[in-house]
């Protein structure tokens, strides 16, 4: 089986022979490479207004749509998925896509309820009745969009991988990138993902980097150095070894010197977070936002990385990154721990353990997560933080009272009027019951009523 280091070495000859020629972006669909990982996390390639455009462009019934945010406030549907966006660093043209794709959302004349409230498909299994908890037109654009985030800072808690090769629908399948595994473990089959590329290839590829530069690779005529359009800026890559962990070189493109000074120089792009490297002196550093924090093979053993996974990189290639704390956790992204002894869970990241006083946090902030089990003397180790608090957007009563309240912002507000929660769109039965000791961790907020929330 060809595995991550052998590819990478591959397409690193491939670089040197065939860079030179100009090769135009990718128009076919390849199973091996959906996405590459920019345009997965791009979040500001379309801001709010520029969605509700693009809606209103295609004519679909949800250019209109105002639906209850995670924070109990009515809104369009352009802001809701512009919000997804910016709070998980996912690209709103992905989800975009996703709407399309699973339920036709963004030209559906007039999309029924059942459209909306599954709209990207999310907690919806071959052959299973969707999950309750997740209906809602903003829980399913929130959940899309943290479940892809998730996978980018969890790429080894999940089935696919990139550099892995994979049967899927009776084709072997090996995603070259994270964003490609990621798709196939949001949608586990060829033609869904098909489907996928070929929305994006006609509503985003190609229209929006028709008449300028921005999303695409280009070098300079004659030149071997590749630039990264973003955000109308160009982004250099310095290291041969960051492009070959997200990109293709067919994907590069063939520029005039006057066409690129028109972008102000940005800064470098760098490695895909929470990648492992090891330098020219083996010393090891898992990539953690803009910091390279030390880690030995020990540890990222722990963690769940294989040797292949290792990029081996020059002293170059870490220079833009700041020297941050090692890593003394295997932990780093964070995970469910249950004491073995006590039976007692924690959400543990990094050194600090925080506590889930009631099974009701873990249905609700985790309702798919693994739990590890560990002996009581390495929980120990962790240091204690404050309890964790059920996530925004949960609809919950305390038993016995009947009173109902909405988690927002880390606050408890009240819905006090049957009208009031019945014209804001909720469910009776996404209410979920409480014990006090759980209510208790959140402060009272402002009462929700229809002028506050319209």
């Amino acid at each position: 089986m060809l595995n991550r280091q052998n590819l990478l070495q591959i397409i690193s000859i491939l670089f040197l022979i065939f860079l030179p020629i100009k090769i135009r972006a990718q128009s076919y669909f390849d199973p091996n490479f959906i996405l590459s990982d920019h345009d997965l996390t791009n979040h500001q390639f379309l801001s709010q207004e520029e969605i509700q455009l693009f809606l209103e462009k295609k004519g679909g019934g949800i250019k209109n749509y105002q639906a209850l945010d995670l924070d109990g406030k009515k809104k369009l549907a352009s802001e809701i998925i512009f919000n997804a966006s910016q709070k998980y660093l996912i690209n709103p043209a992905v989800l975009l896509t996703i709407l399309q794709k699973e339920k036709t959302l963004i030209t559906h004349p007039s999309p029924s309820e059942d459209q909306y409230n599954w709209a990207a498909g999310f907690g919806c299994y071959d052959g299973r009745d969707p999950v309750k908890a997740f209906k809602s037109f903003a829980k399913q654009i929130d959940r899309a969009a943290w479940r892809l985030r998730f996978f980018l800072d969890h790429p080894w808690e999940f089935r696919f991988k990139a550099g892995e090769e994979y049967l899927i629908d009776k084709t072997k399948v090996s995603p070259i990138n994270q964003a490609t595994a990621a798709l196939y473990n949001y949608t586990p089959h060829i033609a869904g993902n098909k489907l996928f590329f070929t929305i994006w290839k006609n509503w985003f590829a190609l229209p929006y980097q028709k008449n300028n530069l921005e999303g695409k690779l280009v070098r300079l005529r004659g030149e071997n150095g590749v630039w990264l359009i973003q955000n109308n800026k160009r982004r250099p890559f310095y290291s041969k070894n960051v492009f070959l962990t997200s990109y293709r070189f067919k994907q590069v493109e063939e520029v005039a010197l006057k066409d690129l000074e028109k972008y102000e120089k940005g800064e470098p792009m760098k490695f895909p977070n929470y990648s492992l490297v090891k330098t020219e002196k083996n010393n090891l550093y898992l990539l953690v936002g803009q910091e390279k924090r030390p880690i030995t093979e020990e540890m990222f053993k722990k963690i769940g990385f294989h040797p292949e996974e290792v990029i081996k990189v020059e002293k170059k290639d870490l220079e833009i990154y700041l020297e941050g704390k090692p890593i003394r956790s295997p932990y780093p992204a964070g995970a469910l721990l249950q004491d073995k002894k006590t039976k007692g869970v924690y959400y543990v990241k990094d050194e600090i353990k925080y506590p889930l006083i009631d099974k009701t946090i873990l249905q609700i902030n985790f309702p798919y997560e693994t739990i590890i089990k560990i002996e009581s003397e390495e929980l120990a180790k962790f240091e204690p933080g404050e309890p964790l608090k059920l996530k925004d957007g949960t609809l919950i009563k305390i038993a016995p009272e009947s009173a109902v309240f909405l988690v927002s912002q880390e606050k408890k507000m009240p819905i006090l009027s049957t009208d009031v929660f019945e014209a804001l769109g909720y469910e009776w039965e996404a209410i979920i019951e409480i014990p006090e000791k759980v209510s208790a961790l959140l402060p009272l907020g402002k009462t929700i009523t229809l002028q506050n929330n319209l």
